[in-house]
């Protein structure tokens, strides 16, 4: 049963190891602009503006990587065990 799930999981394993570039990319430029955006509207910006609210939306991109490497990490552990055997 276990080499039944191990099939399973291969192929969610391999599409999120494809796209782990672009996801990473892409989390860590919000992640990067909306530091640089709350930087500059905090700087310029009208006095109403909504500070850390802004950081801790930055700060979710950027901790939003966390679980996806999780999830890399825990497909690919089990296919590493199993490896040998199959």
């Amino acid at each position: 049963m276990q080499k039944v799930w191990r099939v399973a999981c291969l192929p969610a394993l391999m599409l999120l190891v494809i796209l782990e570039p672009l996801v990473t990319f892409a989390f860590a430029a919000l992640a990067l602009l909306g530091l640089l955006t709350t930087l500059f509207f905090y700087l310029v910006g009208p006095r109403d503006f909504l500070l850390w609210t802004m950081l801790a939306l930055s700060l979710g991109f950027a901790i939003a990587l966390a679980p996806y490497y999780a999830l890399i990490r825990l497909l690919s552990n089990g296919s590493q065990d199993d490896a040998g055997s199959l």
